[in-house]
């Protein structure tokens, strides 16, 4: 028999493989991994009920930051129905504006139509010197 390099390499190969997949298979059967994920070595029974667990829980999480999202729009688009929109809110806005988060001020800006009036006049009253323009991107001083 003729044994050189690639036969060897080959035999330790196959000799590692088959204990490793008989592991595998033994994981996916006992503790109901799926096949892929048991193919890692460090996956454990525990990282696997993790899993299923924040699957599981996903739809609540989800329905929770809808809530929140939903009394967020609530709580802006009242104040600019109501009339209660005030300086507070703007300097409000303002600082938010200087923390570089124009995006989310545009944003609630966008929930009413008269917002961006409403913020522009308040703005005008509290910064007589200068008027800030809001552009999608960026903020601009006039």
């Amino acid at each position: 028999m003729n044994l050189n390099a690639n036969t060897i390499i080959i035999s330790l190969i196959v000799i590692l493989a088959i204990p490793y997949l008989v592991s595998v298979i033994r994981k996916v059967q006992n503790q109901n991994i799926p096949f892929i994920k048991a193919l890692n070595p460090f996956y454990t029974k525990e990282m696997n009920e993790a899993a299923q667990l924040k699957q599981s829980l996903s739809p609540v999480t989800r329905e929770i930051e809808t809530q929140e999202l939903a009394r967020f729009v609530k709580h802006w688009t009242a104040k600019f129905e109501k009339g209660t929109f005030s300086e507070k809110d703007v300097l409000e806005l303002n600082a938010k504006i200087e923390a570089g988060r124009v995006d989310q001020v545009n944003g609630i800006l966008a929930l009413h139509p008269e917002a961006r009036n409403q913020f522009e006049a308040i703005n005008a009253r509290l910064n007589p010197k200068e008027e800030v323009v809001l552009n999608s991107e960026t903020e601009v001083l006039v």
